[in-house]
């Protein structure tokens, strides 16, 4: 999965650098302005979603202190009692902290570890997609002629429309598609997480419309970006300690 995404990102990297680039930008110096940017976001998607799938979230190799508390429940797949906000996952198999979902991107759930990271890739797709659709719109103009409407069939069916013409003028209609579609994707679930972390809930206690979790702006975002939040947007490798250990969620933390 991991090359696969890798081949993507440079396959579109290339498309954006060595073709639209050098088209909408003719000075040399602001081109490789825009070759360190487009680095610079390569490396935080990459570097988060490697982070974000080696950070393990799971209850395996956790110790639990399980003290009769009525938040804690019973897996009956892992055959332990799990805390608060923790919960069973078909597909890996075992009990995540703060469990939010399954990622088929970073193929392994998303919780209380590595929920950063989750929302970090996330962000800088949908920066990078924006980034792109800027340039992207002024090479398209160069090149599109609005040949009595094909074109916007074209736009409306881009792998239609190899069988019909197959010429650089589909493959770049393509290419711009697939950066509209995952420019609304990533933009859709960055505000989607995102209000989620300013609520202090995750996916399943927002449809179940749980606030007991909310414990103010700031030390909710601390709690998913740990305590040097403000620094970890810049580089997926810089240190930043979560507040808790995901098994302990004190009463006196919860807003009623």
């Amino acid at each position: 999965m991991i090359l696969d995404n890798f081949e993507s990102c440079n396959r579109f990297l290339y498309f954006e650098l060595c073709i639209v680039l050098p088209v909408v930008v003719e000075n040399k110096s602001t081109q490789v302005i825009h070759m360190c940017v487009a680095f610079f976001l390569l490396l935080n998607i990459m570097g988060n979603m490697v982070y974000g799938m080696l950070t393990d979230s799971s209850i395996k190799g956790k110790q639990l202190s399980y003290v009769n508390n009525a938040d804690w429940t019973l897996c009956s797949v892992c055959e332990c009692f799990r805390p608060p906000r923790a919960w069973h996952c078909d597909i890996c198999n075992i009990c995540i902290l703060k469990r939010d979902h399954h990622c088929t991107y970073l193929t392994s759930c998303v919780g209380y570890f590595n929920y950063r990271y989750f929302l970090l890739f996330t962000l800088d797709i949908f920066i990078s997609m924006m980034y792109a659709f800027y340039y992207n719109v002024l090479f398209i103009a160069k090149f599109i002629s609005w040949n009595h409407g094909l074109a916007i069939l074209k736009f409306i069916f881009p792998l239609a429309s190899f069988v019909v013409d197959f010429g650089n003028e589909s493959l770049y209609i393509l290419m711009f598609v697939i950066n509209i579609l995952v420019g609304f994707f990533s933009g859709f679930l960055v505000y989607y997480h995102l209000n989620n972390v300013l609520r202090g809930q995750t996916t399943p206690e927002r449809k179940q419309r749980t606030k007991e979790y909310n414990r103010g702006l700031k030390r909710n975002i601390v709690e998913v970006f740990g305590t040097r939040w403000y620094l970890t947007w810049v580089l997926p490798f810089i240190n930043s300690p979560l507040p808790g250990n995901g098994v302990q969620w004190h009463i006196e933390d919860k807003v009623k």
